[in-house]
């Protein structure tokens, strides 16, 4: 259930950053082969827990975390765009249960993915 959930938040993400509806954004999600999410350590600002999706390189969803938290102090609700491993990221806080998170995602590339926990 908690992998349908993340699936779903995804695409309402990619949607958001590309202008798609949320049903374009899962069809194009979904046809994508899953590939399986990396823990790549802990932010330098606010030592949140950086994960990445299969197709991130932990270097890349690092420097990704580190310019997000740099250039906001992490900002609520308001997206955030910032560049990281020659990509573009649109970056926004995301509701949790029962904590929030923050998820970057690559603005030409839904699959690449970076999310920031506490």
């Amino acid at each position: 259930m908690q992998a349908c959930k993340e699936a779903v938040r995804a695409c309402l993400v990619f949607g958001a950053a590309t202008g798609l509806s949320v049903l374009s954004a899962l069809s194009f999600a979904g046809s994508a082969a899953a590939v399986p999410d990396a823990s790549c350590g802990t932010d330098n600002v606010f030592g949140l827990a950086v994960s990445a999706s299969g197709t991130t390189s932990c270097a890349t969803a690092l420097q990704v975390a580190a310019a997000y938290t740099h250039h906001t102090g992490i900002t609520t609700g308001s997206p955030v765009t910032v560049e990281a491993g020659g990509i573009t990221w649109r970056c926004q806080e995301q509701q949790g249960d029962p904590n929030t998170s923050d998820r970057c995602v690559a603005t030409d590339d839904a699959n690449q993915w970076v999310s920031l926990t506490s």
